[in-house]
Order: C-alpha cells, then sequence, then structure tokens
C-alpha cells in the first residue's frame, strides 16, 4: 500500500482503497426476478412468512425478513438466469423449516452439517436459490 489522499491508500495495482471508513453502512434490498409475481409472492408469503410491506402490481414487491428488505422483480418472459445472488436466512430451527418446506413441496436438498452450523438449500418457484442456516447453539 501506499499513501494516498486523507483516509484513502493505494494499491499495488494503482486502484484507490479506502481505509478503516466505508462508503457503505448496509445493506438496502436484495432482489430476484421472477416470472409469476403472484407465484413468487405466494411462495415468499405464504410459504416462508415472510411480511409483504408493499407491492406495486406485477413490477415489485418488498418483503420483511428480519432486519433485510427482499424484493421480487418481474415479470419476466423466461425463467431468470440461475447463478446470481442467494440469499441466506437465518433460523432457529433448520428441521422445522424443512419439515415445512417439504409439506409445501418445495424443490429442497438435504440439511447439511458445516461444521457446527447446519445449512439447508432450496428454490422459490422460479429456480431462484435460497439457503437457510441456523447457526451454532
Amino acid at each position: 500500500m501506499f499513501p494516498g489522499p486523507a483516509g484513502r491508500e493505494t494499491t499495488a495495482a494503482g486502484l484507490t482503497r479506502l481505509g478503516p471508513m466505508s462508503l457503505f453502512t448496509g445493506v438496502d434490498v436484495v432482489f430476484y426476478q421472477v416470472c409469476s409475481m403472484d407465484k413468487a409472492v405466494e411462495f415468499y408469503s405464504g410459504v416462508l412468512g415472510l411480511e409483504v410491506i408493499r407491492r406495486e402490481g406485477n413490477d415489485w414487491t418488498e418483503l420483511q425478513a428480519g432486519e433485510v428488505v427482499i424484493a421480487l422483480s418481474g415479470e419476466l418472459a423466461t425463467r431468470p438466469h440461475q447463478g446470481g445472488a442467494t440469499v441466506i436466512l437465518r433460523t432457529a430451527d433448520i428441521d422445522a423449516v424443512h419439515a415445512h418446506l417439504g409439506a409445501n413441496d418445495v424443490q429442497r436438498g438435504p440439511v447439511e452439517d458445516m461444521g457446527g452450523a447446519r445449512m439447508l438449500q432450496f428454490f422459490d418457484p422460479d429456480g431462484n436459490e435460497i439457503v437457510a442456516i441456523q447457526p451454532p447453539a
């Protein structure tokens, strides 16, 4: 690192890096693209139990997930491309989540032990990946 403007450093590659200060104060919203807003809202609010806090027809819906807002953006003519961002939802009872998703015919994998934390991968009706995690006790 090389000295740069106040509070900034310049890397060997010539990039300016902020010191201990950040440009961001948090995450405002995370969103998924969906094909059917009604189906997606039913899944996220009905199956996952997230509260709808704003809906603008079939263009945009926001749901409260703890301190983070998850939004749905659509409607797309085709399924969203795989491999985008993944929301990880924290839970105190991963086995109850797994059973609940199974009772609602949600595509999901097995509960995996991650060396203390337990994780479950599942998918919304458009194939967007979601992960539930139970932190170590």
